[in-house]
């Protein structure tokens, strides 16, 4: 009897600490270990049963560069029982050939911490395959998927800002700062962050004032929110927030601050093959 409340004890402690993990499965899938040059490796991040609400930004890969992300859904019914999975791909473009190692990382997702071992990555020579493909019979069907795809830029409604909530203040008060990138309901140009974390720790170098105290907010995810601008629509990603408390009177100057981001082309006549952008 007594080994039997034992048992039954841990079993139901357990399901109390960890409700999350019956609820959702949380499963990220690594790319393949070998890679051509002219070819993406992936990183993809799956739940069952439930939307992916947020997520950590994916890890940078020493020798790739992130070329933007990808989502998709699906939804099965069998026996009467519904199961979904949401799924979000993180596509890498290799730099060059060579062997590069992507370090265990963690990621967190809907509030719960997933981890990776992470692998090493061997780039290889161009893929024949990539470099071009064989006439198919199909082509002239789809609208001749070989010919060479003509890409534009589109004219973008989009801004950074580093903003602060006050003009004066007092030795020991609080002064917030926040950056954030901004884009109006009319953008129609895609944008992707090019290595946040890197750019980031030399932003806050600059413009973190050497006679204050910071308490920093911390984001790891970067949310859209829907925001008014002067009666106009925008969707803000705030990237980084801090309050700063000065120890001694004088000026805080906050310099100029740049940000690159990764503004994509379209292509001018989209098709069912290949990249549109």
């Amino acid at each position: 009897m007594k080994q039997t409340k034992i048992t039954l004890f841990i079993v139901l402690f357990f399901c109390f600490f960890f409700p999350n993990a019956y609820g959702q499965g949380i499963v990220i899938e690594l790319g393949p270990d070998e890679v051509a040059v002219n070819e993406t490796f992936t990183i993809k991040l799956t739940v069952s049963d439930e939307k992916i609400k947020s997520y950590h930004q994916f890890p940078e890969i020493p020798g790739f560069q992130k070329q933007g992300i990808s989502q998709s859904s699906s939804m099965n019914v069998i026996n009467g029982q519904m199961s979904s999975t949401h799924s979000i791909i993180q596509y890498y473009r290799p730099l060059k050939q060579g062997k590069y190692r992507l370090d265990p990382f963690t990621m967190t997702v809907n509030e719960i911490e997933v981890s990776s071992s992470g692998k090493t990555i061997t780039v290889t020579a161009p893929s024949q395959a990539q470099r071009g493909r064989t006439s198919d019979p199909f082509d002239n069907f789809f609208g001749g998927r070989n010919e060479e795809t003509e890409y534009v830029e589109i004219e973008d409604d989009a801004f950074f800002s580093l903003t602060v909530d006050k003009e004066e203040i007092y030795v020991g008060e609080g002064l917030n700062v926040s950056l954030a990138f901004y884009m109006s309901e009319d953008n129609q140009a895609p944008f992707n962050f090019h290595e946040p974390g890197k750019q980031l720790e030399d932003i806050v170098k600059k413009i973190k004032p050497t006679n204050a105290w910071e308490e920093n907010f911390n984001i790891t995810n970067i949310q859209p929110e829907r925001i008014l601008i002067k009666g106009k629509s925008w969707t803000r990603y705030k990237v980084y927030e801090s309050t700063f408390y000065p120890f001694s009177e004088g000026t805080i100057h906050i310099p100029s601050i740049p940000c690159e981001m990764i503004k994509y082309k379209v292509a001018k006549n989209p098709s069912f093959f290949g990249s549109n952008r």
